[in-house]
């Protein structure tokens, strides 16, 4: 078991990049990766950038706020690099503004053709995730991660995986970065399939026909009444930041049908403001043959991600050009920023 106090949180960059810069491409696209970011005395950041080339399929768009990463630095894991912290300290008072904790929803498309994306996710991405989402801020106290696939039939937060219940310590159906356990946790929770595992052992009532590829839709619906107030109860709080993750290599599907404003309202309601959400939406930027297989052009998903990016608060990834640890590096640095400004509803 890896304990997460031990995972060491690395410093990557490029010499030179601070507010805005070129960044190193994902290993396998086989082209350039081009982020312009501007930074405000606030510590917020916003920005585009266009991400072209793939070994095996079309170039796609990405657009947010991307910081430099690094699929290998000094033979170890990738690693994570949260930059805008120091922008939470009140001066030589050592006092800490904007939030101290921060709710994590990762909502995957668990369909048979997302087994390269779920292992990323399992591997790479979550090797330092813990200790780079604690970082931010100049310090968490704690956040809650709560892990669902992309049927909202039912929108219950997982427990349990293909291999039983996971024993959260938490004695609820998401984690808790004080666990000793988060990482056992955490992947029991993620050796998911369509079929088998889910809240309380329970298999979603999905029929598979399109009606589990809808992440985001299903994120919106965990924080919302009436799971948020029921079997999910405990898992949101006011005094946090709500950070969504929704992955998926088709596109996003919501039943019953909505637009994406109605998507992104249920999260902004959860908040009462999109200040206080973060969002990163991740799928195709075109039909493609990328370093994850295939996907499809998720142009709904985009639209879902753009509503938070317009207001500085969300990163849109093209999954044709792989690199997840990228995807997550650049929404932590939105999620730092969210934070720092982070107003507390009341």
């Amino acid at each position: 078991m890896i304990d997460k106090r031990r995972v060491v949180l690395g410093i990557v960059g490029l010499a030179g990049v601070a507010a805005c810069g070129v960044v190193v491409p994902p290993a396998g696209t086989g082209g350039d990766t081009t982020v312009a970011a501007e930074s405000s005395s606030t510590g917020a950041t916003s920005g585009t950038g266009t991400l072209s080339g793939s070994s095996s399929g079309p170039a796609g768009e990405s657009s947010g706020v991307a910081a430099s990463s690094s699929s290998e630095v000094g033979g170890g894991p990738a690693i994570f690099d949260v930059a805008g912290g120091m922008e939470g300290t009140a001066g030589d008072t050592g006092e800490q503004r904007g939030c101290r904790k921060v709710d994590v929803v990762f909502s995957i498309d668990t369909s048979s053709s997302m087994f390269e994306e779920i292992a990323a996710l399992a591997g790479p991405v979550f090797d330092s995730f813990p200790t780079a989402l604690l970082d931010v801020n100049n310090g968490l106290e704690d956040f809650h991660l709560g892990i669902i696939d992309a049927c909202n039939n039912p929108p219950f937060l997982h427990d349990s995986g293909v291999g039983g219940f996971c024993n959260y310590s938490s004695g609820k159906n998401f984690m808790v970065s004080t666990s000793p356990d988060l990482f056992d946790e955490y992947h029991c929770a993620t050796d998911l399939t369509e079929f088998f595992g889910g809240y309380m052992g329970m298999p979603d009532a999905c029929s598979g026909n399109d009606d589990n590829e809808q992440p985001a839709n299903t994120a919106a619906d965990v924080v919302s009444p009436p799971a948020v107030d029921e079997e999910n109860d405990g898992f949101l709080r006011g005094d946090a930041v709500l950070f969504v993750v929704a992955i998926t290599d088709e596109d996003e599907q919501p039943v019953p049908a909505q637009t994406a404003q109605q998507i992104a309202d249920k999260l902004i309601d959860a908040k009462g403001t999109i200040d206080n959400v973060v969002f990163l939406g991740i799928g195709g930027g075109s039909f493609c043959n990328g370093p994850y297989g295939s996907a499809s052009d998720a142009t709904f998903m985009r639209q879902v991600a753009d509503i938070f990016v317009d207001a500085g608060r969300g990163v849109s990834w093209d999954l044709c050009n792989g690199d997840l640890e990228g995807a997550f590096e650049a929404a932590l640095e939105v999620v730092d920023s969210a934070c720092v400004q982070f107003q507390p509803p009341g």
